[in-house]
């Protein structure tokens, strides 16, 4: 495999449709009508809480505002939107909510997701993968940062793209790209997230957080973390080219060599495992206590990024929950803290070559990350530019420098408590895995039934056999179509399915039901969750508007209608089952934490032609085994109506 040299080292991608070309003519996210906002909502509202005594208020309630002070919150809402044309109406309240959150990042917010591993044992050697993906990520940053990166389009036959259409997007003037590419059957997608995909941190405050973009010409560093000990290097040269895998590969064995610290080594990385004021306070005595502490804070937030070290082998397959844990929360009961969560995200790499990304979430959704993580995978696999560890010999001069920090008593303190914390939060937490090589994608679209339709039913069936009850379910659908889109929340709940999920419980040991009207049950629900997959997609779905309007009544400074304190609305906001899927030829897994005490997180997605689901809930509530038990079997349930 040859080397890349010149400017083909230098960049990921030259593309000659500039990368920026369509945001500028991005349809903007449209606000629903008020109407069927509320129709949508008290929809959701009947397969969960029909047969609750305090239903029938929910929907009194919500119809009173429609027709009490709804139309103006709306009419206000209709007149912001016009003042943030550049974005769209959701984006600033979006990203407030998150910067509000005084809960800890990790588990509450920041996922993670693990790549595969590299096809050779010396690719997947710890020095020689993390240089391989520092190389790929610098030059998907120099791609992106000179505007070359080729633009996010979604193309509904990408293997069959007119070769007239590059020709054509790069004559055609930016103000109507997106609609010429629409007769392509071509839907660019919105990458104004991707700004803050490097050089990025979030700063702790008082109150509301911030997130921080320092200068990418001036700040050429990676942050580098072993055994929670801070390390900073350059990956590119004064005039922004990009070092030599050697020089990379130098600084990394390096920093790998140096020694584990004292066994009561105290790191300041704890902290940021903490309620976000009481880290605020923390950061700012820490900055205040000396000017180095100040300078070497200045280095980890204007950083590229984060690359942490893990000194931990994960040979064996069952240790893949293990592994989890470690790629999710990286507790560490017998040493430090190797991860800064506040940064935009961080390559975990362990000592065996496994892989991961964890990202703060505030910034962005997995639109970005997911272009970074597929793109550096691909680009660090099939043409890495190191392909076995260097010898003595060969390593080129070291420039590193360490980031050492003055602490006193307070900050001792403030760092074995946040510790203490994280290591009594995560100890709750439990994972399980499901992993069901029967059922793939391709498996239930030859059946033409939804398979992200199906995935959701059998997490419903999963709750129902078990609890007996129908739960708040969220499910994450990613607006990015639109200029300054973020998500839309689709309700996997509907009548539809919990039809289905009781029909399929019930018949499970006493056949009462044809297998027929059973697939007619499966398609009838396969249908509904389309069609609320799309509505979502389109910006037709009911939360974020809702979500909107409550903050136009916060900001507004006059009480807040009914609606948002009827106790229905509240419990309707408690998902306890967050579910978001991700695949790829490059993924390997990932998750998140439940998104409250008694809930259930549920990362899923199809690996080669499995279906694969990483399980999350905490100890103190819920039985992660049983419900693990229960998924399985429901697959099964699945699998039997279909092929029957």
């Amino acid at each position: 495999m040859s080397r890349l040299t010149g400017q083909a080292y230098q960049y990921l991608q030259k593309s000659k449709i500039p990368t920026n070309k369509f945001q500028r003519s991005l349809p903007r996210l449209k606000i629903p009508k008020l109407d069927r906002t509320c129709q949508r909502y008290i929809a959701a509202l009947e397969p969960i809480f029909a047969h609750d005594s305090r239903y029938q208020r929910a929907i009194e309630v919500a119809n009173q505002f429609q027709t009490g002070p709804g139309p103006d919150l709306h009419k206000a809402l209709v007149s912001y939107d016009k003042t943030v044309k550049h974005t769209s109406y959701i984006n600033d309240f979006w990203f407030n909510m998150y910067l509000s959150s005084r809960v800890p990042l990790p588990l509450n917010f920041n996922p993670f997701m693990v790549w595969r591993d590299a096809p050779t044992s010396d690719l997947n050697h710890q020095l020689v993968r993390s240089t391989n993906f520092l190389v790929s990520a610098c030059r998907f940053k120099r791609s992106l940062e000179e505007n070359v990166l080729e633009p996010e389009v979604f193309h509904l036959n990408p293997k069959k793209v007119p070769e007239s259409y590059g020709k054509v997007m790069t004559l055609v003037p930016e103000s109507i790209a997106t609609y010429v590419s629409f007769m392509f059957k071509a839907f660019p997608l919105d990458m104004s997230q991707y700004k803050n995909l490097f050089n990025s941190t979030r700063i702790p405050h008082q109150v509301k957080d911030e997130i921080v973009k320092s200068n990418p010409r001036d700040n050429r560093h990676v942050l580098v973390l072993k055994d929670g000990q801070f390390y900073t290097f350059d990956l590119l040269n004064e005039d922004g080219s990009l070092k030599t895998p050697e020089d990379i590969y130098s600084n990394l064995s390096h920093i790998a060599s140096q020694p584990k610290p004292a066994e009561n080594y105290l790191s300041i990385s704890e902290l940021t495992t903490a309620n976000r004021d009481f880290w605020a306070g923390e950061r700012e005595h820490l900055v205040n206590l000396s000017e180095r502490n100040k300078q070497n804070l200045a280095k980890l937030d204007s950083a590229m990024f984060a690359l942490c070290l893990d000194d931990v082998v994960y040979e064996d397959p069952k240790q893949k929950i293990v592994a989890a844990q470690n790629f999710l929360h990286g507790s560490n009961p017998k040493g430090p803290l190797n991860r800064w969560f506040d940064k935009s995200f961080s390559l975990i790499i362990t000592r065996d070559g496994h892989a991961a990304i964890n990202f703060e979430h505030s910034w962005g959704d997995g639109v970005a990350i997911l272009r970074f993580f597929n793109d550096t995978y691909y680009d660090s696999t099939n043409q890495p530019q190191l392909l076995k560890p260097l010898k003595e010999t060969d390593k080129n001069v070291v420039n590193v420098d360490r980031l050492d920090f003055k602490l006193d008593a307070r900050l001792r303190e403030s760092i074995a408590k946040s510790r203490n914390d994280h290591l009594k939060t995560t100890s709750n937490l439990e994972l399980g895995a499901v992993e069901y090589e029967k059922l793939n994608r391709d498996y239930f679209k030859k059946n033409k039934l939804s398979p992200d339709a199906m995935s959701q039913l059998s997490f419903q069936v999963a709750f129902k056999k078990i609890y007996g009850a129908t739960p708040v379910t969220y499910e994450s659908c990613s607006t990015a179509a639109f200029r300054g889109g973020r998500t839309e929340t689709v309700r996997p709940c509907t009548n539809e399915t919990n039809a289905a999920a009781q029909a399929i419980i019930e018949n499970r040991n006493n056949s009462k039901m044809s297998n027929g009207d059973l697939k007619s049950l499966l398609q009838k629900s396969s249908q509904k969750h389309y069609q609320l997959c799309k509505e979502a997609s389109m910006g037709d779905g009911f939360d974020r508007h809702l979500f909107a309007l409550k903050e136009m009544a916060s900001r507004s400074g006059k009480q807040l209608p009914e609606l948002f304190s009827d106790p229905i609305f509240l419990q309707s906001q408690h998902y306890t089952l967050s579910t978001s899927t991700l695949y790829g030829e490059c993924f390997a897994g990932g998750g998140f934490a439940p998104v409250v005490p008694d809930g259930f997180g549920l990362g899923y997605g199809y690996v080669d032609s499995n279906f694969g689901v990483l399980v999350s809930s905490y100890k103190s509530h819920r039985n992660n085994t049983q419900f693990v038990q229960a998924l399985n079997e429901s697959l099964d349930d699945l699998r039997k109506i279909v092929e029957t």
